[in-house]
Order: structure tokens, then C-alpha cells, then sequence
């Protein structure tokens, strides 16, 4: 029995000593490579130092207290913890460790921030936990560059060296200060998570509220902004994507990198000093890429203007054409901000949504729906307003150059701003007329244009359609509806022109024109021979390619609404007699301007025939279908139309038919 007491009184020294050795062991090595990190930021000329460290093998715990660490170069900086504890910790073959959980509190850290180039930041979080950590056991050599965009790369470049299950922040307070424009701002977090981060990627991003406030002082006046947001959540941010974006080397990539996946917040408050509340319902972006060889970050940093010279012109142009290709170098898949208000002290001005996309500097719509707001003189509303196919990069360079021109903008420049647009959309609108006390309607307008020959658009349409009040000062047709009781009339337009470089020919289709309840106009022409030199800014030019022009065929259709019956009681009632009367007094006046035109015109009596028809009955159609006799250049056309309006008329070919 002795022995075996003593036997196990042996093996448990045995076992004791070996678990106190391995302690000792371990704690040597942790020590060891946490000096050793401390001596690399000395040599770098920085400073770190330490409180108490406290070991745990049989929990495989650390805890180090009031952590404190300067850097001199690239920038000063330096990083304080109060305490920093790890548990479950494990060595991963040598160059790696791993922590189950890492809590830090107190943590102050201050810098330079790396954009922009001289303000300084400070951060202070209370508490900071992270889960499921894998990193390295030593800091890599610091970076020799001060450049902001290395700096910024290079600390891109460690978040691909760690893993984590998350990151958790309860707040985080971030001030900045500087010498731009004397502005200082203080950012203050909540709820900050960082999910999933491993391979560079950090799969969402959120924080449950922001408040920042930014004060400026210029020429003695102090503005404040306050900016708060709520639920912001980003997804699959990518920090390797984002650092080859930044990569010198990759400065002529022409790849895309997506750098971040989709991002919301929401609700959202901006408050100025003397500006009215701004709130934002909810904010959604889409997935953003990057082009390296266009995203050139480097060249707007490059161009810090004098406080005391005003920079020449090159140099400002030279800045605009790096913000136009930075924007070339993005796109930014569908965006939309949605409830935006404006709290104006009695006339509150409301916007249901935001909408556009961004795909390597053109926006191909932007368009804002639901605007509810007041005037003096009654309600404006808008259910859309879009701006299509907008050119931002090519709009930007176009004025960049009128701007900084010492000569006066060319017709030419001026009209070349049209290829920065597409076209223009309006829908449901609703604007006060005048101070009358009733409303406009635009149901829809729509103008587009393309097809570029210089700076002139060689395809353009134009459409509407309008309901209004018919004013005292309205004349014919308006008239007639008026007369009648009638206070709004509905309009509604359809003007479209092509042109076709192959076959030299310019097309006039769509051309309508309708009024509601009197008439309706439709027509198509063409003109032939028409080259490309008509479409020019130099007026003796376009005259000269005008009289190479020759007139096509033209179709006229005219359908009555309404407005026969409405002019026949219109005169009756004006002459006192019924309508038959007016009727048939109308038709013999009618008959009488065969004397306008010559007899030997054959085409005469036809249409004489088919305008009476038109007017026997209501609601009947008039066809026109006009051919030229023989070539007609369009400026003997008007030449005629000038001198001979007979023979301006006789030298066409009509067939007037009128249905049903």
C-alpha cells in the first residue's frame, strides 16, 4: 500500500510539474512574441510598452493590461487599451493564432487619417469583442510609404491576413479635425458588426445607428450639420477587391472588380443650422464595381489648389477630367433613396422615391417619382420627372472646357451638350394655372433625341398630352369649347423626325395632333436628298445643303371629334338661325373657293367634294394623301408659296377621300 501511495504521490508531482512547466512554457512563448512585436515597433522608431500579463494554460487564457503603442512613420499614430484578454487560444503552426473570443476595452486610437491629407482622426470604443479569430502571431513591417492611398491599401492588405466569426463594437466615437475649410466633425456608432471576415471579404457590415456632426467655419460664420442613420447594413465588402482598385501597378486594368456587394439604411434625418429638417425614409445601393485603369484616385489627391492663387485653367480642367473618369471607372448597379421630405414651414415639399444606376459615368436613368409639395398659388405634384441616358463624365468635360475658355462658347459647344442627354420623361404632373384657382394636368411629355452628326441631333420626338383650363384669352380653336360651356380642353401631341444617312432622306412620323371633342390630326412626310451637311450650326451652310432638298409624298388624315357639330352651332347660334341653315351655308361657302384656286387645277373639284362631305356629317375622316407632280426642291417650294400661292398649289397631285 506504501507503494502504491507513493507511486501516486510521484505520478502527480510528475503530472503537476508538467502541466506548470508547460504553463511557464507557454507564457515564455506568448511573452515572447508579443516583445517581439514590441521590439519591431521600436526599431521602426515607434514606442510600446505593457502592464500586467496574466496566463492561464488550463483555459488557454491571456490578459494584458494598459497596452500602449506610438508609431512614427509612415504618420504619427498611436493605440491604447486599456485591457485586452483572449481565451481559448491555440497556435496554428507557429506563424498563426487562434482565440475563441478577444475582448478589448477602452480602446483609444489616434492618426492622420489617410484621405484627406492632413486631418487628424481619433477613435474610442468602450468595448470591442471578437469571435472565432485566426491571425498572425507577428505584425508585418510597417509601411515605408506616407502615401494616403498605400497607407490605405496597405491596411486593405492585413484584413486579408485574418479570420473571424465577428467583430462587435456597442459604440464607436470618431472625431476629426484639420485645415480643411477649419471643419471638425464627431461621428458616434452603435451596435457596429462585422460579420464573416476571411480571404480579404467581410460578408455584412452593420451599425443599428449613426450621428455625425460636422461644424465648418468660413470667413467667420460657423455652420453646423447633423446627419443621423439607422439600420445601415452592407454585404460582402471586398478589402482584397478594393486594394487592387488602389494598386499602382494595376494603373491600365480595364477590369471590373466588385469591391462590395448591396447596402440599405434607413430611416435617416439631415439637419443644418437655418435650413429646414431633411428625412430620408430608406436608402438602398446596388453592388458597386471598380475599374482600376479609370479610377484613378491618385490624380484628384494630386491637386491641392493655392489658398492664396486661384488656379489656372488647365489645372481646373485638368481636376475635371479625373472626377469624369473617376466616374468612369464605377458602376453602381440600381439605387434608390424612397420617403424624402423637406420640413418647409408651411409648404412641405415630399418625395416618394429617388431612383438611378451608374455604369462607367452614365447614368442611364435618373428619375425622381412622387413629389407632393405647395406653391403660393396652389398644389404642385409630380409622379415622375426622368433624365435618360445621362452622359455625367461626358457632360462634365463638355463644361469644363466652357467654363474655363477665355473665348465665348461656340453655337457648336453649346448645342454639343445635348449628346451629355438622352432625353427628358414627365408624367402626371399637376401645377396651379396662373392665379386662378384651377390646375394644369400633364398626363406625360416625353422628349428624346439622337443619332449625333456633329453636335447636332439628326433624330429627334417629341410627345405630350395636357388637360387645362381654357382662359378668356384663349383663341381658335379654344373658342368653340368656351362658347359652349366647356372650361378644360385635353391636348395631346406626337412629333417625331428621322433621318436616314443611307437613303438621304428625312422623315417626318409620328405628326399628331389631337384636341379632345374637336379634331384630330395626323400626317407623315418626307423629304429627299437630304445630306448630311444640313445638320450644322453655320446657317449659310445648311441653306446651301436646303436647296438640294426635294419635297416626298405627305398623307393627311383628319378625324372630327366633335368640333363640326360645335362650329355649325357655334355660327348658328351666332346668326341666329338652326343648324341645318348653318349647315348648309357653311357647305355653299365651301363650294365657293373653287375661285380661289384655278380651274385648270384637276385637283380641285375632288377636294372641294370631299371637304363638303367631311362636313355633312359628324365625326367623319378626311384623307390627304399630296405627291409632288414632278421633282419639287423644297426651296422652289417656298419660293412659290411667297410669290404664287395658286401655283405653290397647283404643282401637287391630291387625292382627297373622306369615310366613313
Amino acid at each position: 500500500m506504501l507503494k502504491i501511495l507513493i507511486g501516486l504521490t510521484a505520478a502527480a508531482a510528475t503530472v503537476l510539474g508538467c502541466y506548470f512547466g508547460a504553463e511557464a512554457y507557454f507564457q515564455h512563448r506568448i511573452v515572447g512574441e508579443i516583445e517581439a512585436n514590441f521590439a519591431q515597433i521600436r526599431a521602426e522608431g515607434g514606442q510600446a510598452k505593457r502592464g500586467d500579463l496574466a496566463f492561464s494554460l488550463w483555459h488557454r487564457n491571456i490578459a494584458i493590461s494598459d497596452i500602449a503603442v506610438e508609431f512614427t512613420a509612415p504618420r504619427p499614430a498611436s493605440i491604447k487599451i486599456g485591457h485586452f484578454s483572449a481565451k481559448g487560444l491555440g497556435l496554428q503552426g507557429g506563424a498563426d493564432f487562434t482565440a475563441d473570443t478577444i475582448d478589448m476595452t477602452n480602446v483609444d486610437a489616434s492618426g492622420p487619417l489617410a484621405v484627406p491629407d492632413g486631418v487628424t482622426a481619433s477613435f474610442k470604443l468602450p468595448t470591442l469583442q471578437i469571435s472565432d479569430f485566426r491571425g498572425p502571431t507577428q505584425l508585418q513591417s510597417q509601411l515605408k510609404s506616407s502615401s494616403s492611398l498605400d497607407m490605405y491599401r496597405f491596411a486593405l492588405e492585413q484584413l486579408a491576413t485574418v479570420k473571424a466569426r465577428s467583430v462587435k463594437a456597442s459604440s464607436l466615437v470618431t472625431t476629426t479635425s484639420g485645415n480643411v475649410d477649419d471643419a471638425n466633425s464627431e461621428t458616434e456608432y452603435s451596435d457596429v458588426v462585422l460579420n464573416d471576415i476571411r480571404n480579404g471579404q467581410i460578408a455584412s457590415i452593420s451599425t443599428g445607428r449613426l450621428r455625425a456632426t460636422v461644424t465648418v467655419t468660413q470667413k467667420g460664420k460657423t455652420e453646423r450639420i447633423t446627419v443621423e442613420l439607422a439600420n445601415y447594413e452592407m454585404q460582402d465588402f471586398d478589402a482584397t477587391a478594393t486594394a487592387a482598385v488602389l494598386d499602382p501597378a494595376r494603373a491600365n486594368d480595364a477590369q471590373f472588380y466588385r469591391v462590395q456587394g448591396p447596402a440599405k439604411v434607413g430611416p435617416s434625418t439631415i439637419q443644418m443650422d437655418r435650413v429646414p429638417l431633411f428625412r430620408i425614409e430608406a436608402m438602398k445601393v446596388g453592388e458597386i464595381k471598380i475599374q482600376p485603369s479609370k479610377f484613378k484616385v491618385q490624380d484628384i489627391l494630386a491637386f491641392k489648389p493655392s489658398p492664396v492663387t486661384a488656379p489656372d485653367a488647365n489645372k481646373i480642367r485638368g481636376m475635371i477630367d479625373s472626377v469624369a473618369s473617376l466616374y468612369e471607372g464605377m458602376q453602381i448597379a440600381d439605387t434608390e433613396i424612397t420617403g424624402l421630405t423637406l420640413d418647409v414651414p408651411q409648404n412641405g415639399l415630399k418625395l416618394a422615391a429617388m431612383r438611378f444606376n451608374l455604369d462607367r459615368g452614365k447614368i442611364g436613368t435618373f428619375a425622381l417619382e412622387g413629389l407632393d409639395g405647395k406653391s403660393p398659388d396652389g398644389p404642385v405634384q409630380l409622379g415622375r420627372f426622368a433624365l435618360k441616358g445621362f452622359d455625367v463624365s461626358g457632360l462634365m468635360r463638355q463644361l469644363s472646357h466652357l467654363v474655363t475658355s477665355t473665348k465665348s462658347a461656340s453655337p457648336e459647344a453649346a448645342l454639343g451638350l445635348l449628346s451629355a442627354l438622352e432625353g427628358i420623361e414627365i408624367r402626371d404632373m399637376v401645377a396651379p394655372h396662373k392665379k386662378s384657382g384651377k390646375l394644369i394636368n400633364i398626363e406625360n411629355a416625353n422628349l428624346n433625341w439622337g443619332q449625333f452628326v456633329g453636335p447636332v441631333p439628326s433624330n429627334t420626338r417629341f410627345s405630350f398630352k395636357m388637360t387645362g383650363p381654357i382662359d378668356s384669352k384663349d383663341g381658335e380653336p379654344f373658342t368653340v369649347l368656351r362658347d359652349v360651356g366647356i372650361d378644360y380642353a385635353t391636348v395631346s401631341a406626337d412629333l417625331g423626325q428621322t433621318w436616314s444617312e443611307n437613303e438621304r432622306k428625312l422623315m417626318l412620323d409620328p405628326v399628331t395632333f389631337e384636341i379632345g371633342g374637336l379634331f384630330a390630326v395626323t400626317a407623315k412626310a418626307s423629304v429627299s436628298n437630304v445630306n448630311r451637311g444640313l445638320f450644322t450650326t453655320n446657317s449659310q451652310q445648311a441653306l446651301l445643303m436646303a436647296t438640294q432638298m426635294e419635297i416626298g409624298p405627305i398623307e393627311i388624315v383628319v378625324r372630327d371629334l366633335g368640333a363640326v357639330d360645335l362650329a355649325i352651332a357655334q355660327y348658328a347660334r351666332r346668326q341666329q338661325v338652326d343648324k341645318d341653315t348653318a349647315r348648309r351655308v357653311i357647305m355653299e361657302r365651301i363650294m365657293k373657293l373653287d375661285a380661289v384656286v384655278p380651274i385648270a387645277n384637276p385637283t380641285t373639284n375632288a377636294l372641294t367634294n370631299a371637304a363638303m362631305t367631311f362636313f355633312e356629317k359628324p365625326l367623319r375622316t378626311l384623307t390627304l394623301k399630296i405627291a409632288p407632280r414632278a421633282k419639287l426642291p423644297v426651296m422652289q417650294l417656298m419660293q412659290l408659296m411667297k410669290t404664287d400661292p395658286s401655283a405653290a398649289f397647283a404643282v401637287f397631285q391630291i387625292d382627297a377621300q373622306t369615310s366613313p
